[in-house]
């Protein structure tokens, strides 16, 4: 079953940053290093990076380099697999 877990916001950086506003209440869990997220649409996200900037979460995700790509992401929603 997937549960929507977070959106993506705006790009942050030059490198492919993404700010995420977080609809979970274990974002250390859902976006923890290595973890798959399923966007809306698209194909799957493996997180590559996940930090706290000022209260705001920065997730950088494999294959997403550059501000270009991560502004192509902006608006979609996040969904992470979990056993029901």
């Amino acid at each position: 079953m997937r549960v929507v877990v977070g959106r993506i916001g705006k790009a942050h950086g030059i490198r492919g940053d993404v700010t995420v506003e977080v609809r979970t209440d274990e974002p250390e869990r859902r976006f923890a290093v290595g973890s798959t997220l399923f966007p809306q649409h698209g194909a799957p996200l493996v997180v590559d990076d996940a930090r706290d900037h000022s209260g705001t979460l920065l997730v950088r995700f494999r294959g997403i380099d550059d501000r270009t790509a991560a502004e192509g992401l902006r608006g979609s929603l996040l969904e992470a697999e979990i056993d029901p």
